[in-house]
């Protein structure tokens, strides 16, 4: 598969992962000291933020305690893109870059979204329709090769979702869409075993018209960038514990 370049980050410096310290932030080992740097994902990410693994630092630019955030973590050939804001200009990139055939003909109206007083990350308007789209970050790996969400429980996500079935029910269009964040998965797949209730809300979702799409974007740490694979991975609702 060829990836195509989306983004290309500033300099990228590289680190040992040690442990996870906090719901955003990371012990890594750099230049031989222990350092805590900033992780934008509250994922658990277990099988990711593990001991031993090269991780991939930027220089945190916004006003912060920590000096460096990582981005991204070792996988395979390239790299696992941890970090959620820059999974969602990846996406936004290749949206309006016309990389991804199902919101070809759209165009972003708003960020934040407030339906059923729940906040949705974007509001399209696709072929004259209005459309709302909200991300989740998939970087957890299940057996098979298959890019999972979610890895720990999501009241949250939850609510968001059953407020886009309702938003669906009445007429709109609504579109949830899987980030995998790990190179060359060959599809994604609902995770179950760390939130029963997912899978009831997402079957309500898709009961009422509620669309599932996914994306490939991860990190090319050789060439700094962030890379979007595959634009309609196959996507299984079904509930998978493994």
């Amino acid at each position: 598969m060829e990836f195509r370049e989306l983004l290309k980050l500033p300099r990228l410096v590289e680190c040992k992962i040690i442990r996870r310290t906090g719901l955003f932030s990371v012990e890594v080992e750099l230049s031989g000291k222990l350092k805590r740097v900033y992780l934008n994902n509250t994922g658990r990410l277990v099988n990711v933020i593990k001991s031993g693994l090269k991780g991939y630092l930027v220089e945190n630019e916004s006003p912060s305690k920590y000096e460096y955030r990582l981005i991204g973590v070792e996988w395979r050939e390239h790299a696992a893109l941890v970090d959620t804001s820059i999974q969602e200009k990846g996406f936004l990139k290749a949206q309006s870059r016309g990389f991804i055939p199902w919101l070809i003909n759209c165009t972003l109206n708003k960020r934040n979204y407030r339906v059923d007083g729940e906040v949705i990350d974007y509001a399209f308007t696709c072929g004259g329709m209005p459309t709302l789209v909200e991300l989740k970050s998939a970087v957890m790996e299940l057996s098979g090769g298959y890019a999972g969400y979610p890895d720990a429980p999501t009241p949250r996500g939850r609510r968001q979702i059953i407020a886009l079935a309702k938003y669906a029910k009445s007429g709109g269009r609504a579109i949830v869409v899987f980030v995998a964040g790990l190179p060359r998965v060959r599809g994604f797949k609902l995770y179950c075993g760390a939130d029963r209730e997912i899978g009831d809300a997402i079957k309500e979702a898709a009961n009422s018209g509620v669309l599932f799409k996914s994306i490939e974007i991860h990190l090319n740490p050789r060439s700094g960038g962030i890379v979007l694979g595959a634009v309609d991975l196959p996507v299984d609702i079904s509930c998978s514990d493994y």
